[in-house]
């Protein structure tokens, strides 16, 4: 008996009460609930970042495709109606100054001391073209009718069909409050014929002095030579500043899209201008060499947009 007993080896079994399996349970538990909060955290974040990245992607798209519109909008006002508009009513300057040169007068002097009222003006003073009533088949009547009929004609009828068909929605016209900023009561711009100092009366008087000049050149193909020119005053100078405006106005928003772009900015017409609202011209009006010093384009050039 005491052979067997020595054998043998006593096992002692600690007491199992469950306790360290209930911890690593309760651990697992945890670690699996923390898991389970931060791969929530990380979606939710994730598609936090997903929706701002789209969010910014839309907002570069719709940036983008205002852009592309507004390039768009530009460059057919450039293509269709301003750029056009331009470069034909600096032509009619440059024809009507010639003409000046050739046959020794122009513009009518209205630039006394009444200030704006030197706007609305006759291109040629009346008893200038007196003679040509009187003797309508003398040379200088005849050079006249001519220039007009051949060489004037053609381009106001251009501007005209321009204004008429572009005028109101290619046209990103001053606001009436800039407008008035540009020219005040004070300037006397008010049409003598409507008695408005809205924008686009500037140019509804010039398509009517241009109509009313049809009129009296189909008077001389029928005889009738006692109308030389219209009756009707235009501020022509206005309409050269408002041309130049739009015309800068645009190229200034291109270049704002596009780097490469080059503006070539009119500011010899503003010039005038001041002059006119300061009363600074007087009988020097009529000098050639002054008109075409101001009147004829001249250009500076500045960098586009960075």
């Amino acid at each position: 008996m005491s052979d067997v007993n020595a054998n043998q080896t006593l096992v002692v079994c600690p007491n199992d009460d469950g306790g360290d399996d209930g911890l690593i349970d309760t651990m697992a538990i945890v670690i699996g609930v923390l898991t389970l909060i931060g791969s929530a955290i990380a979606y939710f974040v994730q598609q936090c970042r997903d929706r701002n990245d789209a969010d910014e992607a839309k907002r570069k798209e719709d940036a983008d495709f205002d852009r592309e519109q507004a390039l768009d909008r530009v460059r057919k006002q450039l293509s269709i109606f301003i750029g056009p508009m331009h470069r034909l009513y600096k032509t009619q300057n440059t024809v009507l100054l010639q003409f000046q040169k050739e046959s020794g007068c122009g513009v009518e002097n209205r630039c006394t001391k009444t200030g704006g009222v030197a706007y609305w003006m006759k291109y040629w003073p009346d008893d200038f073209l007196q003679h040509f009533i009187e003797d309508p088949q003398s040379f200088e009547a005849v050079m006249h009718r001519n220039f007009v009929s051949r060489r004037l004609k053609p381009i106001y009828t251009r501007i005209r069909e321009l204004v008429l068909s572009h005028m109101s929605d290619l046209a990103d016209m001053p606001t009436q409050k800039e407008w008035l900023e540009r020219y005040t009561e004070k300037d006397i711009i008010t049409s003598p014929y409507v008695g408005s100092m809205n924008i686009n009366v500037i140019f509804d008087t010039y398509t009517a002095w241009t109509l009313e000049f049809d009129d009296i050149v189909e008077s001389w193909a029928e005889g009738d030579f006692r109308r030389m020119q219209p009756t009707i005053t235009v501020p022509m100078l206005i309409c050269n500043d408002l041309i130049d405006l739009l015309y800068d106005n645009a190229k200034a928003k291109e270049a704002q899209y596009n780097r490469h772009v080059t503006i070539h900015k009119n500011t010899i017409q503003k010039s005038l201008i001041e002059m006119v609202k300061e009363n600074t011209i007087r009988d020097h009006w009529r000098d050639l060499d002054v008109i075409q010093e101001y009147f004829v384009e001249k250009t500076i050039t500045l960098s586009g947009a960075k």
